[in-house]
């Protein structure tokens, strides 16, 4: 059915307590598209959506933003219109206020493979407070359809689990010889400032997206600057983590360290102490120990007191083909491994924060802990 609603999806709203974007797309348009949604599966409460569009859509978009919800409880909903039918019904809950323990999951580089597709099952199953994708979305590549394809088999995730991103180099994408940019992922995504750079934060954590892609935007820098600099003036933030797609330290045989990424942000994730930076871009896993100033400042074991060094995370294995290992790792790999991952970081109010790698088959990786 041309009007059937697919590809639904969630995001934060600005007041992420209190409100839930969603997103889906049908064929043709159809009348009166509305969200149905309430605390129990009787729904009850309607938000109506807006049609959003951009030159190169490849269907009718909709979202609508779902308000005045109450924080840490459990809503279902479904989409469509009386017209052109309802989605199936899905249920999602609000992160809680105040400080509590959590959990979120993250990977980056996620495609639309057979790996993608179990990586995202994986994530379902933890039932995170939220997923990170950390850039390579669809990789679309200017190829718009593909889009279609990555956003329905997203749906078994982000239908449940608020879905949050930071841009890619696949997401700056040109159709031909025309770069159209970001436009397609800034669309279909319902991000804060459109998804190039954001912060949003949830108990004692202050969680910061940025788009590595632009790192030589002067706004941008500037704003990562305040945002990580007000972080550590408020007493009731403990946890400072934040996202982009490109990693400062690698050793893939396509990459190694990266030297513009260090240049640009080892000085402020240094001057600012941020406990956990989360990149993509190789497709593999690699970890570093706690860094300051281009130096691991600590070369052993897994529990790393917090504020001694930032520790970098790559996991690049969302599902999009992976990459070799140079022979030798950094002088300050903790550990690496050509795999498909996944991340699973509890963030807790008095006790450590603790980040478990996962592989494809969810057998553990590694765990470490910033105390």
């Amino acid at each position: 059915m041309r009007t059937e609603p697919k590809q639904v999806r969630l995001a934060f709203g600005s007041e992420l307590h209190a409100q839930m974007s969603v997103t889906w797309q049908t064929q043709q348009p159809v009348d009166s598209p509305v969200v149905e949604f309430g605390d129990t599966p009787a729904l009850g409460r309607h938000a109506p959506a807006e049609r959003i569009s951009y030159p190169y859509a490849t269907g009718v978009i909709y979202r609508a933003l779902l308000q005045e919800l109450e924080a840490g409880r459990r809503y279902y909903y479904r989409v469509g219109s009386a017209q052109g039918g309802f989605s199936r019904a899905y249920a999602f809950r609000t992160p809680q206020r105040g400080l509590h323990n959590f959990v979120f999951t993250a990977f980056a580089d996620h495609g639309t493979t057979r790996f993608s597709v179990q990586n995202s099952r994986n994530v379902a199953a933890v039932n995170p407070t939220f997923h990170f994708i950390a850039g390579d979305l669809s990789y679309a590549d200017g190829r718009q359809p593909i889009w279609d394809t990555y956003l329905e088999q997203l749906e078994l995730l982000a239908a449940r689990v608020p879905v949050m991103v930071c841009f890619g180099n696949h997401e700056n994408e040109r159709i031909g010889d025309q770069r159209i940019g970001y436009i397609a992922a800034e669309t279909r995504f319902a991000m804060p400032n459109k998804g190039h750079y954001y912060a949003f934060t949830i108990s004692n954590a202050r969680f910061v997206a940025f788009n590595s892609n632009e790192r030589a935007s002067e706004p941008q820098h500037q704003w990562l600057e305040r945002t990580l600099h007000a972080a550590r003036r408020d007493p009731a933030l403990r946890w400072l983590i934040v996202f982009a797609h490109h990693p400062l330290y690698g050793s893939t045989q396509r990459r190694g360290n990266n030297e513009s990424m260090i240049r640009r942000f080892q000085p402020l994730f240094d001057r600012y102490r941020v406990d956990l930076v989360i990149h993509g871009h190789d497709h593999v896993y690699e970890r570093m120990y706690p860094m300051r100033e281009g130096r691991a400042v600590i070369r052993k074991s897994n529990r790393y007191p917090q504020g001694k060094g930032t520790v970098y995370v790559t996991c690049g294995g969302g599902g999009a083909s992976l990459y070799e290992l140079a022979p030798e790792p950094t002088p300050w790999t903790a550990k690496r491994e050509k795999t498909y991952c996944y991340l699973k970081v509890r963030v807790p109010v008095h006790d450590a924060l603790r980040v478990e790698a996962y592989r494809i088959d969810n057998t553990l990786i590694e765990a470490f802990e910033i105390d």
